[in-house]
């Protein structure tokens, strides 16, 4: 919840290649503890994650170290149903500041719908 208790917009979304995804991430985090070393908070996330998730205690030890810069994601969106994105994230190295970048096929149907999505906004009761 937000700290105005307005629950978050959480639509499902879907991975076309999660193996890709998912050592991305791992990767961009082992990145992280590599400029961050003493960041308490961090090393007990990886020590939580490690323990208690096998896929990522896995990626974990091959020790890769790269940048999550792109993927492809689907959004089921609630009042436009699935839109296919790209997704490249821009990173600011000194402060670690993501942006993400969705965009679509031009001319495509999810071009389409990632429009609409900006037009119909979040569902009632809810917040971005």
């Amino acid at each position: 919840m937000g700290a105005d208790h307005t629950p978050l917009v959480l639509w499902p979304v879907t991975d076309t290649d999660p193996d890709t995804t998912d050592a991305a991430l791992v990767s961009d985090l082992r990145r992280a503890t590599g400029r961050f070393p003493r960041d308490s908070r961090l090393a007990a996330l990886i020590r939580d994650l490690s323990a208690g998730n096998e896929r990522f205690a896995e990626l974990w030890a091959t020790g890769e170290v790269t940048a999550n810069r792109e993927v492809r994601k689907t959004v089921d969106h609630p009042s436009v149903g699935p839109v296919t994105v790209d997704c490249d994230v821009l990173t600011d190295g000194d402060t670690e500041l993501k942006i993400v970048i969705m965009t679509a096929t031009p001319g495509s149907e999810y071009e389409t719908k990632l429009q609409l999505t900006t037009a119909v906004g979040p569902p009632a009761g809810t917040r971005n």
